[in-house]
C-alpha cells in the first residue's frame, strides 16, 4: 500500500468513526431496521474491500491472530456501549444514545487499532491494517452494540408491560 492511498483510506476511517461517535451522542428511534442498517452496509462494504486486499496474498499466522484479537476487542467494546447507552420511552417508542461516555470507548479502540496496525506492518501483515478489514472491525463493533441494545430494550419493553 502506498502513502496516498494510506492517508485516503486513514481520512475514511475517522469521517466513519467521527459520523459514528456524533450519531452516539444522539437520542435515536430503537427500529430494528434501522439498528441493523449500519452493521450490514459497513459489513458488505469491508468485505468487498478486504476481497480486494487480501488478493493474492496468504494469511499468515500473525495476520490471524491479530485479526482474531481486533474482532474481540470490536465485539468487547461495542458490548459495552450497548450496556453505556441510555434508554428511554418517549412517542411511543424507545429511543437510545450511547453519549460521550462511550463515545469515548471509541478512542479506546481506535488507540488498540493504530497499535495492531503497527503490528501488522512490522510482522509484514499488512492486509490486517486495510480499508476493508477496519471496516469489518467497524461493522462488527456495531453489530455487538446493536445485539446488547436491542436485548435492554426488549427486556425494558417486557418490565414496562407487567
Amino acid at each position: 500500500m502506498d502513502l496516498q492511498n494510506a492517508v485516503v483510506e486513514g481520512v475514511i476511517a475517522v469521517l466513519v468513526i467521527g459520523w459514528i461517535m456524533y450519531r452516539q451522542t444522539r437520542w435515536q428511534v430503537l427500529d430494528g431496521t434501522r439498528m441493523w442498517r449500519g452493521p450490514i452496509i459497513l459489513g458488505v462494504v469491508g468485505v468487498v474491500q478486504a476481497k480486494s486486499a487480501f488478493a493474492g496474498q496468504g494469511i499468515g499466522t500473525v495476520a490471524i491472530a491479530l485479526l482474531v484479537l481486533s474482532a474481540v476487542l470490536s465485539v468487547g467494546v461495542g458490548a459495552a456501549m450497548g450496556r453505556l447507552s441510555q434508554l428511554r420511552w418517549a412517542d411511543g417508542h424507545w429511543e437510545a444514545r450511547t453519549g460521550w461516555i462511550g463515545s469515548l470507548l471509541w478512542l479506546v479502540l481506535l488507540a488498540v487499532r493504530i497499535g495492531v496496525d503497527v503490528l501488522a506492518h512490522l510482522a509484514g501483515a499488512e492486509v490486517v491494517a486495510s480499508l476493508g478489514v477496519i471496516l469489518l472491525i467497524v461493522a462488527v463493533n456495531r453489530a455487538a452494540r446493536t445485539l446488547v441494545l436491542a436485548r435492554r430494550a426488549e427486556q425494558a419493553q417486557l418490565i414496562a408491560a407487567h
